[in-house]
């Protein structure tokens, strides 16, 4: 590079830092206060609603780059309040989330929708399933026919607590849950083969239990139920030999 093209360099540094202070220093000017008309934004979003001091406050709405929009509460430039998320596929806009919000999260009470028409609708804390909720996996928003439906706790996104689980060939489950594992006590209903486990679970699987009958096996019902396994076999062995031990003295 030349003497020459190193000062023009050096020279349009300042002229380009002095543009963007002018630019910066007209915005801080021109502040926004109350209901606007559309706003467009340099991000490439595109925002109807009010203002105060310059940040989106109250309602609005306001329509992100990727076409899709949230209509709702905003507090300090965030969503914050009641308010719905739209996700636009396919040419039309589809339910994402409509609920309550804190920091731009949902939290509180809301209702949420996956890509695959599956559904969430319960509590929420900074944006994940947390307390009390129903959700409908593969089946009729709202009635879950068709589907799986968990009706119950949830910790960090999972299911974890105490909840009921309604299949859709018909079994079900109620008792406790951990890391969205069946866990503790629980009992499963075989409703396909007549049959019902109460007992204990660990990670998923049947530990400490007994089956029995709720109703006759239809014809052509599936074979052989899970089995049971020991929680603590080496203690079983030790409490037998104690009380054979006992009983011989």
């Amino acid at each position: 590079m030349s003497e020459g093209e190193a000062s023009t360099s050096s020279a349009a540094a300042p002229q380009q830092q002095q543009k963007q202070t002018l630019w910066q220093m007209q915005n801080t000017k021109a502040q926004k206060e109350g209901p606007h008309a559309t706003v467009y934004l340099v991000s490439g979003e595109q925002y109807k609603g009010d203002f105060h001091d310059n940040k989106r406050h109250g309602k609005g709405v306001v329509t992100y780059k990727n076409g899709d929009m949230y209509e709702g509460e905003w507090r300090d430039g965030v969503r914050h309040g009641n308010g719905t998320l739209w996700v636009f596929k396919g040419g039309k806009y589809h339910v994402r989330y409509s609920g309550e919000w804190v920091n731009d999260l949902p939290q509180g009470s809301g209702l949420f929708y996956d890509d695959a028409g599956n559904s969430y609708d319960g509590e929420w804390q900074a944006g994940l399933r947390h307390g009390r909720g129903r959700s409908v996996t593969g089946g009729r928003p709202v009635d879950g026919f068709g589907g799986d439906v968990y009706e119950g706790s949830w910790e960090h996104d999972v299911k974890h607590g105490t909840g009921t689980l309604m299949l859709a060939n018909g079994d079900m489950y109620e008792g406790q849950w951990a890391h969205d594992l069946k866990h503790g006590q629980g009992t499963f209903f075989y409703m396909s083969r007549g049959r019902r486990y109460d007992g204990i679970w660990q990670e998923g699987v049947v530990k400490c239990g007994s089956y029995s009958e709720v109703q006759p096996a239809p014809p052509g019902a599936p074979g052989a139920l899970p089995c049971i396994e020991l929680c603590s076999p080496a203690g079983v062995l030790q409490e037998g030999a104690a009380a054979a031990l006992g009983l011989a003295a």
